[in-house]
């Protein structure tokens, strides 16, 4: 990825900034929200609306792709019913923009809408969207970018609630895979990233639990274990939530 792109994508989470670029993305961000609202004031046909956003977000420009991501936001605070309603479109839109194969902005951008949108449909009606938006966020989880790695976490952690019946089995095996990536970043080096990995660590939990009728460990459960040990050696208070929700 463009190492500009990654700079600019994390100085919110740590480095203040007064660069011009980031005046004049702003400005755009202010226009477009005035420019949406306006839209909605006027009760222009939504399939407009629509059709404007997909075409943005499958645009040539990375710039266009973002503001279609930060767009698809304003509608969810708008008109939420609106939203809801029209979840799988939407749904696809911000999918589309999580996969984007180039800009970590555009990417960033959906991780964030993504969140406004499934608090605002609690989750309900995902299908095959959770899958889809499970897979990707568990690779941000890692990421070099602080904001991406603060926006995955807060992703992931929704997801852990809306899994339901229907996704369980599927989210404790991808939970099982990041487990690692869970206890690392407790100690991340972004105080922010850290707290929002915890939560989400809160909310995985019940995925992490080891199967009673197992009366063994694998090599993996024993080299997690030690892991789980480690670290609570600097946090106490690790080891006795660990205990407390049975995960050792």
């Amino acid at each position: 990825m463009d190492q500009r792109q990654r700079r600019i994508l994390g100085q919110p989470l740590s480095i203040p900034t007064s660069q011009p670029k980031q005046k004049r993305t702003s400005m755009i961000s202010f226009f477009s929200k005035v420019s949406w609202k306006l839209r909605f004031q006027k009760r222009e046909p939504l399939k407009n609306v629509f059709f404007i956003l997909a075409e943005r977000a499958r645009d040539p420009s990375a710039k266009k792709r973002h503001m279609a991501m930060r767009n698809l936001g304003t509608m969810a605070y708008e008109a939420p019913d609106k939203v809801r309603k029209h979840k799988k479109i939407v749904l696809d839109l911000l999918v589309y923009g999580l996969y984007d194969p180039v800009n970590l902005e555009v990417i960033h951008e959906s991780m964030k809408t993504l969140t406004v949108v499934l608090g605002k449909i609690q989750g309900k009606g995902l299908g095959s969207f959770f899958i889809d938006i499970t897979l990707q966020t568990r690779t941000l989880l890692d990421d070099e970018n602080d904001s991406l790695r603060y926006s995955a976490f807060v992703l992931f952690g929704q997801l852990a609630a809306f899994a339901g019946r229907k996704w369980k089995k599927f989210f404790t095996s991808q939970v099982k895979q990041t487990r690692d990536s869970l206890l690392i970043h407790l100690q991340d080096r972004n105080p922010q990233v850290a707290k929002a990995c915890k939560t989400t660590f809160r909310a995985c939990s019940p995925y992490l639990k080891l199967k009673e009728e197992y009366s063994f460990q694998s090599e993996e459960d024993q080299r997690n274990t030690k892991l789980y040990r480690q670290l609570s050696h600097y946090h106490p208070e690790i080891l006795q939530f660990f205990y407390a929700n049975k995960i050792l």
